[in-house]
């Protein structure tokens, strides 16, 4: 019996086509791919492919008489498609343009097929078609990638097929690729949220890289009231695409004599190293103690004692604790419980861990008046280029403090006063950009500071025509022109009797062109015909492209990612980058672009091939120099290889091989089915790939 490879359906040995009405497959053909028909086909008969024209055999010769003429036939397909080169992100879909020739004398029943490791996501539209003697008839081509951790960010190549569903000799094939983009997602979990006890309790926190390259982790416990121990408070891992991690972690607290029960929160903060928000992950320790709480009341009217002789001891001074070291979360708790306000500033550090404390300033033991704030530099670990850093958060702060922090965190503040009814002199409003968005070092930062209750305008005490204290000026109300285009700015304000005074700064939430803000303030009063400096938007800050350079691919693949921007994947052989090494970028490195422009990345296939040579490609990162003939065998047999996988023998998993045949081995985990020789072909290859590339 024969079973189809379509429907599973039984046949006879005997039968061209299944039997099933709803498939009526031919049973010729490879199970999953387009594969050498002539493999399948009797011996003395003449293969016709594509472009190529043959004659059927006639009718068998008779025994004896003339031999009675026949009218040959010629059956043929040519196969096309546009573009070759398709890029597409996974959850997108991209499309080409399939057409077919009928190059025979009869109208003929195309089927098109598709192999490669996309294949799951093709798309034929249709996938059947009838075509007329020279005739051409397309159908369309679709990839739809899902946005799942299995489809790899890089280029995929694929086959496409055409084969008549009458002469299973007449075929043919076309070659392309696809680039799938990149993409980040990550997700986190605490087991179990909750324990109980005496002793410290083991605690897991599981990572898992829901996205398609290559993604760094920080893991950060930490607790607000400072009251539990975690080993260890901090871990780095790297996890592949579609893979877990999972780092235990002990979580303890002090171990008391007596006393109620105490329950304390923390946190496990999970930080992606592509730039994403955080991940904070909420548990619950409840400490328990090792006597009941009625113990003597003498302890505990003792320990109010002490505490009470403490808390008025007149030698007492106010100095700021100690936090070098510290993660951010604990370090922030420790100051805030010594009653400061601490003010985070990024710093770059290529000795200091990811999240954790570089120094304060004031530094510790420094005496400060306790609601002061103390500047906290955290460290955001190496960076090479252009680095983005978080705007500190300066809101309520006074200028002069929020200039101090701004300028440490290397920004350029300019203050810019407005009126407030609610906020006192001299404390920041707020700011632009806002606090939390990441800019490049050097970027300008508005901070609104408040003037105070915009005051009221005396009635004029000057008798007839007087002005009062306004010394003879007519006081004008600045009008509200936030939002409005230049143009309607200037008509409302020179409308008022004022003058206008244009000045121009990015901003990431208006408009370009749109009214920031003015100066004097709106509803403010100004004199008659006093200047008005009014603040544009140009806006977003372009985004520099980051030098990636050198980098491994998928290092930079996310790093550009991380900035905002996409990216397309090109390689090309280079003597002096390493293969899998970024040899450019176009736009070049610290060009500034809008977010979201496509970045074309150039990496490297190492050394180019000696003459004669040319790279196996046995996947798309193989460079391994070898022969034409030894590289068309090795493209044929990843074409083919669906159909030497085993369907019911899974002895060495899903790859198994059917019989006769074994892994290539070419590279790490290639198990492309091929025969012995080839595997041992691959292996000398890869012994003489050293001596084959131009030095």
């Amino acid at each position: 019996m024969r079973e189809c490879s379509n429907c599973g359906q039984p046949n006879s040995e005997n039968a061209e086509f299944c039997v099933n009405p709803q498939c009526r497959t031919y049973l010729g053909w490879a199970t999953s791919a387009f594969s050498d028909p002539a493999a399948h086909q009797p011996p003395n008969r003449t293969r016709v492919g594509a472009q190529t024209a043959g004659v059927l055999p006639g009718p068998p010769a008779q025994p004896s008489g003339p031999a009675t003429p026949s009218s040959p036939q010629r059956f043929g397909v040519r196969v096309t498609m546009e573009p070759t080169e398709l890029s597409v992100d996974p959850g997108a879909a991209v499309v080409s343009t399939v057409t077919v020739h009928n190059t025979g004398t009869r109208v003929e029943e195309f089927e098109l097929g598709v192999a490669g490791p996309l294949r799951p996501f093709a798309h034929l539209e249709p996938a059947v078609l009838s075509v007329f003697p020279d005739a051409k008839v397309t159908a369309v081509l679709r990839f739809a990638p899902p946005r799942d951790a299995a489809v790899e960010a890089g280029r995929a190549p694929f086959v496409l097929g055409a084969r008549s569903r009458v002469n299973a000799r007449v075929e043919d094939k076309v070659s392309g690729t696809v680039s799938i983009g990149s993409f980040t997602e990550l997700k986190a979990a605490l087991q179990p949220e909750t324990s109980r006890g005496r002793k410290p309790a083991r605690h897991t926190v599981v990572t898992t890289n829901l996205g398609n390259v290559p993604l760094g982790v920080q893991v950060v416990l930490a607790d607000r009231a400072g009251a539990l121990t975690f080993q260890p408070p901090q871990a780095i891992a790297t996890l592949p695409p579609g893979a877990s991690a999972e780092t235990p972690v002990l979580v303890g607290g002090s171990r008391k004599w007596f006393g109620r029960t105490e329950s304390h929160a923390f946190t496990a903060q999970v930080s992606p190293a592509d730039g994403a928000p955080p991940i904070g992950l909420n548990g619950v320790r409840n400490q328990v103690p090792i006597l009941p709480w009625w113990v003597p009341t003498a302890a505990a009217v003792l320990l109010a004692l002490t505490i009470a002789v403490i808390a008025i001891w007149p030698d007492h001074k106010d100095t700021v604790p100690g936090t070098t070291g510290m993660i951010q979360l604990a370090a922030e708790q420790t100051l805030q419980n010594a009653g400061y306000r601490p003010v985070i500033v990024q710093r770059t550090d290529p000795t200091v861990p990811l999240g954790q404390v570089i120094e304060s300033k004031p530094d510790a033991g420094a005496e400060l008046k306790h609601g002061e704030p103390v500047q906290l530099f955290v460290s955001i670990g190496p960076c090479d280029g252009g680095c983005l850093i978080e705007v500190p958060n300066v809101e309520g702060l006074k200028q002069a403090d929020a200039e101090a922090a701004l300028t440490a965190a290397q920004f350029k503040p300019r203050p810019f006063p407005v009126a407030n009814q609610a906020i006192a002199k001299g404390l920041v409003i707020s700011s632009n950009p806002a606090a939390g968005q990441k800019k490049e070092s050097g970027t300008e930062v508005v901070i609104q500071v408040s003037t105070g209750p915009t005051p009221t305008t005396p009635p004029p005490t000057g008798g007839k025509g007087g002005t009062g204290d306004t010394g003879g000026k007519e006081q004008i109300e600045v009008p509200d022109v936030v939002g409005k285009s230049k143009a309607e700015a200037t008509e409302k304000i020179q409308a008022a009797g004022l003058t206008p005074e244009f000045v121009e700064q990015s901003n990431a939430t208006v408009a370009s062109g749109k009214v920031i803000a003015t100066d004097p303030a709106a509803k403010s009063k100004a004199d008659k015909g006093a200047t008005v400096k009014v603040s544009v938007s140009t806006g977003p800050a372009p985004i520099p492209v980051p030098d990636v350079t050198k980098k491994p691919q998928a290092d930079a693949l996310s790093t550009l990612t991380a900035a905002g921007l996409k990216t397309k994947v090109v390689e090309r052989p280079d003597a002096k980058i390493a293969d899998g090494a970024v040899i450019s970028t176009d736009p070049a490195a610290q060009t500034e672009v809008a977010k979201g422009t496509v970045v074309t990345v150039t990496v490297s296939q190492g050394p180019p091939c000696k003459a004669n040579f040319v790279f196996r490609l046995a996947t798309p990162g193989d460079h391994v120099c070898v022969t034409q003939t030894i590289a068309d065998r090795t493209k044929t047999e990843n074409s083919q290889a669906p159909s030497r996988v085993s369907t019911t023998d899974h002895t060495f998993g899903p790859d198994t091989c059917i019989s006769g045949y074994v892994w290539r081995e070419a590279v790490k985990d290639d198990h492309v089915c091929v025969l012995p020789q080839s595997r041992n072909d691959a292996a000398t290859d890869n012994t003489a790939d050293k001596d084959r590339h131009v030095k």
